[in-house]
């Protein structure tokens, strides 16, 4: 998978797990504060990621992940087992 199809895949992800989104507002930039995600928001969010990547996010790597370019760096630095 490529990053580009990662990012639309997290911006999917984004959109089913905060429905009031409008898809133009969320972008491989877009802040989750931005946006509008609250902490809970974000934690099933990022429970969503893990069960559709097939990974666990690390404890300490969740509060770097701020944007939808993180989350999608974070997955091609896994992918890439680094």
């Amino acid at each position: 998978m490529t990053r580009d199809e990662i990012i639309v895949e997290i911006i999917n992800l984004t959109l089913r797990t905060a429905p009031d989104l409008e898809g133009g507002e969320v972008t491989a930039d877009a802040s989750f504060e931005n946006l509008g995600l609250d902490s809970l928001t974000r934690i099933d969010l990022l429970a969503a990621v893990e069960k559709n990547f097939g990974l666990s996010v690390p404890d300490d790597k969740v509060g770097d992940l701020l944007r939808v370019s993180d989350v999608a760096d974070f997955l091609m630095a896994y992918k890439a087992g680094v």
